[in-house]
């Protein structure tokens, strides 16, 4: 009978620490899923630079949140901060000083007409 109690409390306790670690792996599971969401994220807004307009939260798979938020920070940069919201509710945020690109200036070759002036 003792040996059965001993037995079961090591079986209790090897029980208890494989649903710590599963509990463990699957946080790391969530938390590098959303790293993945913030640096595309962070990329995209790189992509779309020398616009800084609002852009709305993007709802995405497994039940994760993006938000873009890019700003003008000093002449010639812009402060990117990517935001992802768990699906437990915890926010990772990524945030990035980028020089921003010039803006494009209108094409003025001899000839070409620009599209608004057809």
């Amino acid at each position: 009978m003792v040996a059965l109690v001993i037995l079961s409390l090591v079986a209790l306790g090897y029980l208890e620490l494989l649903h710590a670690s599963h509990v463990l792996v699957a946080r790391s599971r969530e938390q590098a899923q959303a790293i993945s969401y913030a640096a595309a994220g962070m990329e995209r807004a790189k992509l779309e630079l020398p616009k800084l307009d609002p852009k709305p939260t993007e709802l995405l798979p497994g039940g994760f949140r993006r938000e873009v938020v890019a700003r003008h920070w000093r002449l010639g940069f812009a402060l990117l901060t990517v935001s992802v919201l768990l699906p437990e509710g915890t926010r990772l945020e990524l945030t990035r000083l980028v020089p921003e690109p010039p803006e494009p200036e209108p094409d003025t070759t001899p000839g070409v007409r620009s599209q608004e002036e057809r």
